[in-house]
Parts: structure tokens; sequence; C-alpha cells
């Protein structure tokens, strides 16, 4: 498995770049959720499943938002190019309630010219280089930039929730937002796809396997303090919560694509 990227990718709109190609078939490997929206074109036949093990289509070019963790399958010689996107655009892309499209893989061709991405589609296929991954992609789609990225009610707040790592709590988020608990509640569930309290501990938790990744053998105990959890029970709780397993189960799981994607991201905001 070849993972291709770039620490050092600067662009107004792509948060990041990554392109996986593979070289053998894979076991089901567990994807989990950052918070963010993505664009993905897939070359071959992936299976996904998702939290609740139900099978979902994947489309050749698709967009996706938070939601929960799944599991996605891979034939040698299948690829995978993801484009990270903030949170906010699939609200913008698909005009959807986020709670409605929590685990869903939108068809970009439902929303944009078919031809229009079929072609980009093709013109990706054998790209390797990230800067050409990005200047292909631009050259098709930048028309739409400025209406996907268009900030929503909600977008100050989730940038702040991802400035303080999740480490805030919802009463403390409260003091700092011009919103009720109620009306910040219903933003959340209709833009971000979440409620304010399960995004604050997803963007937390994102922040402690990381750390888990890059130090292996980092204490329980270390990380129950350093990210504010209530006790260890919490702390499980929120592995069960968004991958589904235990600690004791995710370090012995070696999973190559939530490896790269989570060390990737560790060293970028070092």
């Amino acid at each position: 498995m070849q993972f291709i990227s770039d620490p050092l990718v600067k662009h107004f709109f792509f948060k990041d770049v990554v392109r996986i190609d593979y070289s053998f078939d894979t076991s089901p490997m567990l994807i989990n959720d950052y918070g963010y929206s993505y664009l993905m074109f897939c070359y071959g036949d992936f299976t996904a499943v998702d939290h609740k093990g139900n099978k979902v289509a994947v489309p050749q070019c698709l967009i996706k938002g938070t939601g929960d963790y799944f599991n996605i399958t891979a034939q040698a010689g299948n690829t995978w190019i993801t484009f990270e996107l903030p949170n906010h655009v699939l609200h913008n892309i698909t005009g959807v309630p986020g709670m409605e499209s929590r685990n869903k893989l939108y068809d970009l061709k439902e929303f944009i010219n078919p031809d229009l991405c079929n072609e980009l589609y093709e013109k990706l296929r054998e790209e390797k280089n990230i800067d050409e991954l990005v200047r292909i992609t631009d050259s098709y789609l930048e028309i739409f930039y400025n209406a996907w990225n268009r900030s929503l009610t909600s977008t100050p707040v989730v940038d702040f929730i991802y400035k303080e790592k999740g480490l805030i709590k919802l009463a403390d988020l409260l003091k700092q937002v011009p919103f009720s608990e109620r009306t910040l509640e219903r933003l959340f569930k209709k833009e971000v796809g979440s409620t304010p309290y399960r995004f604050i501990c997803l963007i937390r938790f994102n922040y402690v396997i990381r750390e888990v990744e890059h130090n292996p053998d980092v204490k329980i105990s270390t990380l129950v303090a350093r990210y504010n959890y209530f006790d260890h029970s919490h702390f499980e709780k929120d592995f069960k919560k968004f991958l589904g397993q235990s600690v004791t189960n995710y370090k012995n799981d070696y999973n190559p694509l939530l490896t790269q994607a989570l060390t990737r991201k560790f060293n970028k905001e070092q």
C-alpha cells in the first residue's frame, strides 16, 4: 500500500490531499471520522460497511461529511484520491441537513455536470504528484469553490473547537458564542451533522489517538489526565463510540490506513 502526500501542501480550500494505491487485497480496514468534509475519487471496487454493519455504495466521485466510523475493503490495483475540506462544505454542496447526511457517501455527479466530473476523474487517474493533483482539480472545480466554501453560522464555532483541540466543556463553549444551548444544538444538527457535545468529544478523541500512534508507550493514565477525561471509564467509552473497539484491541490491531492518516496529521500539526 503506497501513501502519497505532501506535508507542505498549501491551498486556500484543501486542507490536505492524499493518494493511496493498493498493491494487495485488504481485509476490512477501519476509517474514523475527523469532523471534516471529503471529496474522493475511487478507482476499482471498494466495499464500505458502516458502523452498524450495513453495506454502503461507493461512488467513483464522492463527497462525505462527518459521521461514524466505517470499514473499507480494497483490492490490489485499487486507488483512492482524497481532498480534505472544511466541515461546512458538504452542507453547502448538498443543502441537506447535516444529521441526514451522516454516514452517507454522496455521488458528486448529483451536484455538478456528470461529464465534467467524469473528465476530471480520468485526468486524475494516473497522476501521483500532489501539486499536479491540486492543479488539475482546480482547473475543473475552482468555479465552485466560492459557493462550496461559504462560511456558515456554525463555522466560527467549529473552528474554535478545532483551535481548542476539543479541550473545552460545552458550558464553557456556550460562554464564547452568541447562542443558547438549544439554538447551538439545532444549528450543529443542521449544518455540521453532529451535536456540539459529540463534535467536541470527537475532536478531542482524534488528538488522543494521534498521540497514541505517535507514542505507543504512552500511559492511559497520562492521556486521561492530559485530555481532561473524568476517568479511565470515560476514556474507554470514547474508544468504543468513535472506533468501535477497546483501547487494547486498537493497539493490537495494526491498521496501516488509519496509522498513516493519523501519523501524517500529527506530524503536520507539530
